[in-house]
């Protein structure tokens, strides 16, 4: 039973909002236009009488998140009431959020948070659009950011503070444990020296995922800091470096990385770059060994040609033979050069049809684009790089192991049926009992008829070696 002091309030529309849109109105609620009668919000639990607006931060239990918006101006104030009822209540803040809002008094507001968030072990911090962030404000925060041990995400894009405020927090980048994400996008003056700094995470020891430097007005210098940092950071699987003036030289330096048998990255956005064949050519040489990058952007790049385009579409369909097909790079599926405006038709549609197998499985990758390379070559082809003589062979095991109707079907649907092979992802010695590959190989000839021979008995006298009898005209001679 509940004290006669709370009481159930009817359900309403207000119940239902998003935590984004309470939070919003929780700002426009305190806002100097707002009424001095505040009314109790509506919800279906209970509730006291006198209980202010603030309790809207708490209608689940948990950590809190606040999530502010740019509907009306947010000030320092009311961010200061919040954190103290957060306090009072002996909660944990999981995620702060200032989504373009408009400031009042933004230096104020971000030295509250520099000294008050310390208290709280916030997880996610996030600063969007919000371009009055300058050097000042974002030094004003370093108390906290060099403090904190929990924070996984932090994302400062849309401002406009450069390398000189990123050095005061350079202990936060050099030791954080925690730090997942780092996002920094669309803020021209972080630049080279910002891009060096970053660079500094943990010295390789850091747990970072997701780098986002979009639009930081970082040229060759920069991608080589970042790349040093790439090859020596197995954790990253995120690099966005788009709309960078990165060039040719950049994405050399970036392949290099990509190399690496450490590197583990699985994304990797150069959209409007400025790199032309040169460094497509070097970028697809390092794609064909790599294993891990499953997307590559190279949107609105207007220096790739179709010759660039067509060695890099090589690395992963490759249609000069079968086995060049299926000893492509089968990982990466999201392969985008939409905008390259130099680019052929042609080559263009090639990419969009190998972008369709971006949910499929490998073995599904390998038998689509097989599929595709005998469509248009014929299947005649579906056997080549085999010995002709072992054709018969060939044709008696699969009768032989499922009767003569799938023999026929076999050869009329050759295509799906050699799509099942795959290459192995090392050179190592074939193994005995790969039948093909068996077949492929001259040393292993007599083993194959000898395997052959105790298959069909009836025949066994065709299938022996030419040793110490005549030959029969039937056999093929042995070598």
């Amino acid at each position: 039973p509940l004290p006669t002091h709370h009481r159930m309030m009817p359900p309403m529309n207000e119940a239902m909002m998003p935590p984004r849109r309470q939070y919003d109105a929780l700002n426009q609620q305190s806002s100097p236009a707002a009424t001095t009668e505040m009314p109790i919000p509506a919800c279906n639990m209970p509730r006291r009488q006198n209980s202010s607006d603030d309790d809207l931060l708490f209608l689940h239990p948990g950590p809190v998140d606040l999530i502010y918006g740019a509907e009306t101006p947010l000030r320092t104030e009311v961010v200061a009431r919040h954190l103290s009822s957060v306090r009072r209540r002996r909660k944990r803040i999981n995620h702060l959020s200032l989504l373009g809002s408009e400031l009042v008094n933004p230096r104020g507001l971000f030295k509250l948070l520099g000294k008050k968030l310390k208290k709280f072990n916030v997880k996610e911090l996030a600063i969007n659009q919000i371009p009055s962030m300058n050097n000042e404000e974002l030094i004003s925060l370093a108390p906290f950011l060099n403090a904190t041990k929990t924070l996984k995400i932090l994302d400062i894009s849309g401002a406009r503070f450069d390398a000189k405020a990123l050095r005061e927090i350079l202990f936060f980048f050099m030791k954080n444990p925690s730090l997942e994400v780092l996002v920094l996008g669309d803020n021209e003056c972080v630049g080279d020296e910002g891009a060096a700094v970053v660079s500094s995470l943990q010295e390789g020891r850091a747990a970072l995922r997701t780098l986002s430097m979009q639009g930081c007005g970082m040229g060759s210098s920069g991608v080589a800091s970042i790349s040093k940092f790439l090859g020596s950071c197995p954790s990253l699987r995120m690099l966005e470096l788009s709309n960078n003036m990165i060039g040719d030289a950049g994405v050399e330096l970036l392949a290099e990385s990509i190399k690496s048998q450490s590197c583990q990255l699985e994304f990797l956005g150069l959209n409007s770059v400025e790199v032309g064949d040169r460094g497509i050519l070097v970028l697809a040489d390092a794609v064909k060994t790599n294993r891990s990058l499953t997307s590559l952007s190279l949107e609105n790049n207007r220096g790739i040609t179709s010759f660039g385009a067509a060695h890099l579409l090589k690395s992963t369909y490759n249609t000069q033979s079968l086995q060049s097909v299926l000893a492509g790079n089968h990982v990466l599926t999201n392969l985008n050069i939409r905008g390259c405006s130099r680019v052929g038709e042609s080559l263009l549609k090639l990419a969009e049809d190998l972008l369709s197998t971006q949910a499929m499985a490998t073995h599904q990758v390998i038998r689509f684009k097989v599929s595709k390379y005998t469509e248009k070559k014929g299947n005649g082809i579906v056997l080549e790089g085999f010995d002709s003589k072992l054709l018969p062979h060939i044709m008696s095991f699969v009768a032989q192991t499922n009767g003569l109707s799938y023999l026929f079907q076999s050869i009329r649907s050759m295509p799906p049926l050699h799509s099942q092979y795959e290459l192995p992802s090392k050179v190592e010695e074939v193994k005995s009992n790969d039948f093909l590959e068996s077949l492929k190989t001259p040393k292993r000839t007599k083993k194959v008829y000898e395997l052959f021979g105790i298959s069909f008995p009836k025949q066994r006298s065709l299938m022996r070696h030419q040793g110490g009898r005549r030959a029969n005209k039937h056999e093929a001679p042995m070598k």
